[in-house]
């Protein structure tokens, strides 16, 4: 079967019997036109399924109404918020969202950054995983107007947009101190990115300022998914003396922590207080509901597309300094922290075996986020 041509706004005027540049300020919503007119347009643009060319639009224009919006992935509810938030704003705006995911393999992420300038977007809103100084200069010498989000890149060389991570973890752990714990299991992702490294460094800043030991064997950093979380939350149940709570420090992690727990029965609070930095839905109707550092991916969003936007339609905005910006936090208590257990934690039966416990286990990395 012939494909089916698509209507052009030259098709729109001959049915509505008017002309093309009629027709097109009809459909633009610009410029005046005679109420029986409009509504000629109108009824013919709807019996052909008119669509617009906006590729064609954006050549005549010489300018493009789509941004890219480069993120970790899609699993992460995290990350899910933050796109749909951002699409939003933009179609407000009159911008098309172009998504993409790197997994954080630094070689995905340098060809979809030169993918999505090859496609001439307007700006780019970036979580950059591990973006080296040749393709932050490429960045640079192509002129796009771009925001990094949730992680900053060496020297913030552009507008940046992050969490309040140092502070929100801090004021998690100074909580869970302030309920009586000494000895604080943490559980944190790659500290190459800024922000598990911020939150990791937030940590430990409240145990000193408590002074409480550093004890290397409570914090575990790796990968944030929840199969790490599992990994990380059996070997602190391994040590001779296990954590009196945990401290998650992302909600990708939460899930493994929690399935270790059901799984040998331990009873949240009462036998190991839960805390976690990012509040997801279903964190208020767990069972208990989890104690969480509420960051807002929406505001986070709304500051991001403000300040491309300003950059985009500002002829000279490209040229400004960057801007730094903390979107802040706040603690939301639920029902899984309370005070330390009274008794030794009883283990209802066999913890996995020492070859299971550390399959896919990660070690203190050898890089760290350096700040600027």
């Amino acid at each position: 079967m012939p494909r089916r041509r698509r209507a052009s706004l030259k098709d729109v005027a001959a049915l509505a019997e008017t002309s093309i540049a009629t027709a097109s300020r009809v459909l633009s919503g610009k410029g005046y036109v005679a109420a029986d007119t409009r509504a000629r347009v109108l009824r013919a643009a709807e019996a052909l399924d008119y669509q617009p060319n906006l590729r064609a639009r954006d050549l005549r224009q010489q300018s493009s109404r789509t941004i890219g919006l480069i993120i970790p992935n899609l699993l992460n509810a995290y990350y899910t918020a933050l796109a749909d938030a951002a699409s939003q704003l933009l179609a407000e705006s009159g911008y098309q969202l172009l998504l993409s995911s790197t997994r954080d393999d630094p070689d995905i992420e340098r060809d979809i950054l030169h993918d999505m300038i090859g496609q001439d977007v307007a700006g780019l809103v970036w979580v950059p995983s591990a973006p080296d100084e040749n393709l932050l200069a490429y960045l640079q010498t192509q002129h796009i107007p771009a925001v990094s989000i949730v992680r900053r890149v060496p020297q913030d060389r552009m507008d940046t947009v992050v969490f309040e991570d140092f502070n929100g973890s801090y004021a998690a752990t100074q909580h869970l101190i302030g309920l009586g714990h000494r000895s604080i299991g943490y559980i944190g992702g790659d500290v190459r990115h800024s922000s598990n490294y911020a939150r990791w460094q937030g940590h430990l800043a409240s145990l000193r300022d408590a002074g409480l030991p550093l004890d290397e064997r409570l914090v575990r950093l790796g990968a944030p998914q929840s199969t790490w979380g599992e990994v990380a939350t059996l070997d602190l149940l391994h040590l001779p003396s296990p954590p009196t709570a945990i401290f998650a420090a992302s909600n990708a992690i939460m899930p493994g922590v929690l399935r270790v727990l059901r799984r040998y029965s331990f009873v949240v609070p009462d036998e190991m207080p839960l805390l976690c930095f990012d509040d997801v839905d279903w964190f208020s109707f767990s069972v208990p509901p989890i104690t969480a550092i509420s960051i807002s991916h929406a505001r986070l969003a709304e500051t991001a597309i403000g300040l491309l936007l300003r950059r985009i339609e500002d002829p000279g905005g490209i040229e400004k300094p960057p801007v730094f910006v903390e979107i802040n936090f706040e603690l939301v208590l639920r029902g899984s922290t309370g005070p330390p257990r009274r008794e030794p934690l009883v283990v209802h039966g066999r913890l996995a075996s020492e070859p299971d416990r550390h399959k896919g286990q990660e070690s203190y990395p050898q890089t760290l986020w350096r700040a600027p």
